[in-house]
């Protein structure tokens, strides 16, 4: 892997149900809150830490995904079949995603860990056995202070 590519911004985000990460998988997006969203989250590529949820699967990271463009949207606009919902006026980004890729050995937990965000890069991604190598040491990863503002994508394809 090129320097590059192994430096790559990478957002390591929760996952709480597989259908979320079924819409990833099938649709190309994923979101996540404004309200909950880290202040820095500029990333070219999205990681999933699966959650209890996810049964003989859970608390693990076994996906990423490339972010090829990024927007807000009310929940409403993201999952019309759920006007009723609590969040339905709640402000979501909306990262539409490359195809999920599977990494070649799962990075799990070996002891339960709450996880919300964890900003890496690809190259930690890729070498890392356990989530706890996934988090960088405090300025390490270049441009995470780099905040979105609004939301809007900045490196659209």
């Amino acid at each position: 892997m090129d320097e590059l590519a192994s430096e790559a911004r990478v957002l390591v985000a929760v996952v709480t149900r597989p259908c979320d990460l079924a819409r990833a998988r099938e649709q190309g997006w994923y979101r996540i809150p404004l309200a909950h969203a880290p202040p820095s989250l500029h990333a070219e590529y999205l990681a999933f830490y699966q959650t209890a949820a996810f049964g003989a699967e859970r608390w693990a990271v076994r996906y990423y995904a490339e972010v090829r463009e990024v927007s807000v949207r009310t929940r409403l606009a993201l999952l019309p079949g759920e006007p009723n919902h609590p969040r339905a006026a709640a402000r979501y980004y909306r990262f539409a995603l490359g195809p999920l890729q599977a990494l070649a050995l799962p990075i799990t937990s070996r002891r339960l860990r709450r996880v919300c965000f964890i900003p890496t890069t690809v190259g930690q991604l890729l070498r890392a056995h356990d989530v706890a190598e996934l988090w960088q040491p405090a300025g390490t990863v270049q441009g995470w202070d780099t905040l979105w503002g609004a939301g809007v994508n900045q490196h659209k394809r």
